[in-house]
């Protein structure tokens, strides 16, 4: 039984593969849980994993620069409204998105999937350009003094990476807002005038899948391009494996009796969800995220991650996955 070593980080959508009960036929699983940062940083960098999830937007910037040490599998492990993650001083004069024309922001990384959405939501619904702002990469609370990888943004797009964090930029009032997944301590602790730009972030992103259906994806998974190639058939084991093991982890939350996450009326949450979005919108496949997939590469042209060089047939490599069995997924 060959192995597979795996790289993830830790959801319910993975537990069912960590504890053993969906299984990858032929493979041994020997899976990792890692930090998303770090993660991403190993994959990038060192190709460090056989089968690994990899933030979206680094994938899609890593196929436009002509890497292809890996192949796209349509298993989108992480998914998020994104408009709780963007915190601004109150103290500007910045009471909605139209207001940060001009500004500076502060973000993790130009890669990072979240400021992609970010960006292009303030740039289509708002007109807030991504050129108009003066963007400044750091770490949230630790030092981050390098880019996940080479960037050669262009001239318009003003980036510069900063020593600080952005925890510190934004407490001291260097940058006017920040986009981060992770919570500021200066805003958890209050010690500075620094709040959600959206005062209701839920009643926001339930407006916006209303308007655009879209449900952001934000990590993909990536097999490594030489196993798919000589093993084709192994990118339908892998997607089947973890779809089943989406599932397992969608039906506990709805039917299980005893709380797994330390919150109460998890399954009441779980049906609200559901009726704020139709159903349950966390889908694998191509042919169901197709029109996500299209406004991210849009997203990924217009912040110069990509010159428009690519699609869908290069991030995921239509020709091997119309050999699956899940080719219906996977249509030109």
């Amino acid at each position: 039984m060959a192995a597979l070593s795996i790289g993830c980080t830790f959801s319910d959508r993975i537990e069912a593969l960590l504890d053993g009960r969906v299984r990858i036929p032929g493979h041994m699983a020997d899976l990792h849980v890692v930090e998303p940062q770090r993660l991403f940083r190993a994959v990038l960098r060192d190709a460090a994993y056989d089968v690994a999830e990899l933030s979206m937007a680094s994938h899609i910037a890593a196929v436009a620069a002509g890497r292809r040490d890996y192949v796209g599998v349509p298993v989108f492990l992480s998914r998020s409204f994104r408009h709780a993650n963007l915190y601004v001083r109150t103290d500007r004069g910045i009471n909605r998105p139209e207001d940060l024309a001009g500004r500076t922001i502060g973000l993790i990384d130009w890669q990072q999937t979240a400021a992609l959405w970010l960006r292009g939501i303030l740039a289509d619904e708002h007109g807030v350009s991504r050129e108009s702002i003066r963007w400044v990469a750091a770490g949230l609370h630790t030092p981050v003094l390098d880019n996940r990888t080479s960037l050669s943004l262009p001239d318009s797009i003003h980036l510069e990476r900063s020593p600080a964090t952005l925890d510190a930029l934004l407490a001291e009032g260097a940058i006017d807002a920040i986009i981060s997944p992770g919570v500021p301590r200066c805003f958890l602790r209050q010690t500075a005038p620094v709040a959600r730009l959206w005062e209701d972030p839920r009643a926001a992103e339930v407006a916006y899948w209303q308007r655009t259906g879209i449900f952001p994806i934000m990590h993909v998974l990536v097999l490594r391009r030489t196993l798919a190639e000589a093993h084709p058939e192994l990118i339908d084991a892998i997607y089947t494996a973890f779809d089943e093991a989406r599932r397992l982890a969608a039906a506990d939350v709805m039917e299980r009796d005893f709380p797994k996450l330390t919150l109460p009326w998890i399954t009441t949450h779980a049906t609200l969800s559901r009726g704020a979005l139709g159903g349950d919108p966390w889908t694998y496949g191509l042919d169901a995220n197709r029109a996500v997939l299209t406004t991210m590469l849009r997203y990924a042209e217009a912040d110069g991650l990509t010159s428009g060089n690519i699609g869908l047939p290069d991030l995921f490599d239509l020709p091997l996955l119309s050999t699956c069995n899940h080719r219906r997924d996977a249509g030109a």
